[in-house]
This record gives structure tokens, C-alpha cells and sequence, in this order.
């Protein structure tokens, strides 16, 4: 079936961002690959699971694109030698293979994979015949990832993996067979063969392409720019104090009439994350981009989409502006006997902290007309 749109552009003029699709991403500073789903959401679902899973398991970049429309999303389908969405190039020009995860049609429980990088597509195809998954000798036409121009093959090596998995193989990941997105969104619903589907593809990375800083293939130095600003390993945000000694926010002074100042390198780092999710794009002056788009959630009904918008919009500004922190839950909480204010809780550590010492940030208020406030620390 041909697709509605000929490149993101033209679905971009068509469909809203944050209302039609979302777009993530995490570009992972020192990640040689990427694991990317152009197909996300309930187009070919549940690519966008399967390829975050493996890159934060295994700590490389990702992306996806995701359809969340009510209705209809498989329209939202660009093929994967005319998707062109200028964040994913961004992702990709920083790495050297590329793992594409797609759906294809089909009841029986099949792989078929191609792409031009053959090393590891043999690994792969290895490994899961190995876990006892059927991989296809041949893959059909719209699953062919040998082109150039596939978006599996337009990293630095120009050699990519194109993973389409069959229908009825991606049903078997989740209980009931349900793809829908509330309940792909729900990680105690996927099965045992979710996570030996994935062991199978991430050994197979892991024994081709070893996480190591030298590599003869490189076709690129090691320096090429990932997303904006997330090649620093502090904050980003431009605002006072972002070294030893940063100024307490809100604003105060402390007993002495001085201004107060905290340096506790952790307490530092949970009021820069609250001030990173509770602020606005354009609230800051000086730096208007600077904030997350959480409030993009607000005028949402209490459906499984809110969730996601504000989890994805955390992740986003938190990459971008605090690249140095670990994140480790995000908590979004609607309340029923209070239409359209939403609290967000964010746990976050810094790269250094052991998991189990992570600090959690104050509560992040949503409140109706779109202000978000962030509580005093």
C-alpha cells in the first residue's frame, strides 16, 4: 500500500507534533550504534519498546517516531528510504551501525532481515535461530533494507540493519496478543519471548560490535556533534552556579542575609532538574528554548497518550540539559477529583550515584492554562 506522505515534511504539514506523533530521542555521548523505530506507536507496534529497550539496556542512542493517533495511525507510515525527519540524522550521524526495527504483515512468527551491514546481520540471524526464532531466507520488497537511501544504512559507515518482525511474532511479546498502545505502554505485559527476542539481537551486537572507542572502520572522528548541546557532561542550562557552588532556586537569601547558595553536588543536582522539567520553552529569557514540554499533556483527556507525552518530554529536556544525570523514574500522576492538574515526579541520580542512591526531585505541578510549578526545595 503506498504511503500517505512522501517524507516527514509533507506529514508535518498535515499532522501536529505531540497531538499525531511524538518524536524521542537519546543520543548517548561515547554510543557507537543506535537502535531506531521510524514506525512507533501503533503503526508497527512495538517497534518503539523493542528499540528503547535494547539501547538502555546496552547504553545506545535511540529514537523513534510514534503514532498515537486514536485511529488511523498506520497513515502516519513513511517508508524507510523517504524518512527524512532532520532529529533522527542528527542521531545518526554520531554513530557507526544502526539496528531498524519494523513491523511486517503476517500471522506466523517470522524475522526478516536485511540491511547492507552482512557482519552483523549474520550474528543476528545466528543468534535468533539459536533462541529458536524463524528468521526468513529472503525478505520481501517493502522489507528490504539493501537500498542505501533506507534509513537503516544512513549512519557514519553507511551499513545499517533493517529488523522487520512479522505480526504475529510481535503479538507473541505481550500478553493477549494486545498491541494497542496502553498496553505495549505497560512493561509487566510483555512475555518471555519479548526479552529473549531482544537478549538474542543485543548478543549479537555485543559479539560484532564491541562497545570500544577504536575502531579502523571509523569513517568519522570521534568528535562529530551529537543533538545540541548534549556532548557536555554538566549542565547546560546557562543559569548561575553550574559548578561547585550554584545559587539556591528560587532565589533566597539565608540566615546571614546572604544569598543562599547550595553545594552538595546532588542537591544541585535535583534543583537543576526541577527547574529544567518545571520550566516552559520561552519562560527563560535568556535562553528560550531552555525547559520541557510537559504542559503539552495538559489539554489531554486521562487516556494512556498523557503519560507518555509528559514521560518523553522529561526525557527529552533532561538529555539535553542535564546529561550528567541519570534518570530513574518518572512518575506522572493525574488526579480524577481535580480536571487537568497533573503531578510529576522524577527520580534522578547523578552518572556516579549507585542506582539505589538516587535522589527524587520535588513534585512538578501542571495546572490549568498550561502553568507548571515547581515546589520549593
Amino acid at each position: 500500500m503506498a504511503d500517505t506522505y512522501s517524507n516527514y515534511a509533507d506529514l508535518a504539514t498535515h499532522k501536529t507534533l505531540g497531538t499525531d506523533y511524538l518524536i524521542s530521542q537519546r543520543a548517548v555521548i561515547g554510543a557507537r550504534g543506535a537502535h531506531i523505530a521510524i514506525h512507533g506507536g501503533e503503526i508497527e507496534a512495538p517497534t518503539t519498546q523493542l528499540a528503547d529497550h535494547c539501547a538502555a539496556t546496552t547504553n545506545q542512542s535511540f529514537y523513534t517516531f510514534q503514532g498515537v493517533m486514536s485511529s488511523g495511525n498506520t497513515t502516519l507510515h513513511v517508508t524507510s528510504t523517504h524518512f527524512d525527519e532532520p532529529i533522527l540524522f542528527q542521531v545518526l550521524r554520531t554513530v557507526e551501525w544502526t539496528v531498524s526495527w519494523h513491523g511486517a504483515s503476517g500471522s506466523d512468527l517470522t524475522t526478516y532481515i536485511s540491511g547492507l551491514d552482512t557482519e552483523l546481520i549474520d550474528a543476528i540471524r545466528t543468534r535468533l535461530i539459536a533462541g529458536g526464532f524463524t528468521v526468513a531466507t529472503t525478505s520481501p520488497t517493502e522489507n528490504d533494507g539493501n537500498n542505501p537511501l533506507n534509513i537503516a544504512n544512513r549512519n557514519r559507515r553507511g551499513l545499517g540493519v533493517h529488523l522487520a518482525l512479522s505480526r504475529g511474532l510481535r503479538e507473541s511479546f505481550y500478553t493477549g496478543a494486545d498491541l494497542s498502545l496502553k498496553s505495549i505502554a505497560d512493561a509487566s505485559r510483555r512475555t518471555d519471548a519479548f526479552y529473549a527476542y531482544t537478549s538474542a539481537v543485543m548478543a549479537a551486537v555485543a559479539e560484532t560490535r564491541p562497545q570500544s572507542t577504536a575502531d579502523s572502520d571509523s569513517a568519522a572522528p570521534q568528535t562529530a556533534p551529537p543533538v545540541p548541546s548534549s556532548q557536555t557532561v554538566t549542565s547546560v542550562a546557562g543559569y548561575p552556579g553550574a559548578g561547585t557552588v550554584q545559587m539556591r532556586m528560587p532565589f533566597q537569601l539565608d540566615a546571614m542575609g546572604r544569598i543562599a547558595v547550595v553545594t552538595n553536588p546532588d542537591r544541585m543536582l535535583v534543583q537543576r532538574s526541577r527547574a529544567v522539567v518545571a520550566t516552559t520553552p520561552g519562560e527563560y529569557v535568556g535562553q528560550p528554548e531552555f525547559g520541557s514540554n510537559v504542559a503539552a499533556a495538559l489539554f489531554r483527556p486521562s487516556d494512556p497518550i498523557a503519560p507518555a507525552l509528559i514521560n518523553d518530554a522529561v526525557r527529552d529536556a533532561m538529555a539535553r540539559w542535564e546529561p550528567d544525570a541519570t534518570i530513574t523514574a518518572i512518575r506522572p500522576v493525574a488526579h480524577d477529583d481535580q480536571e487537568g492538574i497533573v503531578d510529576v515526579e522524577v527520580d534522578v541520580a547523578l552518572t556516579t550515584t549507585p542506582a539505589a542512591e538516587a535522589v527524587q526531585t520535588e513534585s512538578v505541578r501542571i495546572m490549568p492554562g498550561g502553568q507548571v510549578v515547581g515546589r520549593s526545595l
